[in-house]
């Protein structure tokens, strides 16, 4: 497999807590090789409808700690970002079982 180097940056470090899941998802549509990690139903359904870019990572985890939904996406964020960038992925969805 490739080397994938990653830039991670959230919401809130971005200054983009209080804005709306529409004008986020417009933001990254605007910059290249975006890839959103969010549990919000609402960038689930943004991007399955409207399409990429951005691609998504949906922690569809329900109601559970940060360390189980850390130790959960961990095992499999590598995957996931490979697929969404050399597969044909939009959406990699990581359950929390």
């Amino acid at each position: 497999m490739d080397e994938i180097k990653i830039k991670c940056i959230s919401f809130h470090f971005l200054k983009l807590a209080n804005t709306s899941d529409l004008e986020i998802y417009h933001l990254a549509q605007n910059r290249s090789k975006v890839i959103i990690i969010s549990k919000d139903i609402d960038f689930r359904e943004l991007v399955a409808w409207k399409g990429t870019p951005p691609k998504l990572i949906f922690l569809a985890s329900g109601n559970c700690s940060n360390k189980v939904l850390y130790q959960k996406s961990r095992a499999k964020i590598f995957d996931a970002i490979h697929q969404l960038i050399y597969g044909d992925l939009d959406i990699f969805e990581i359950n929390k079982d």
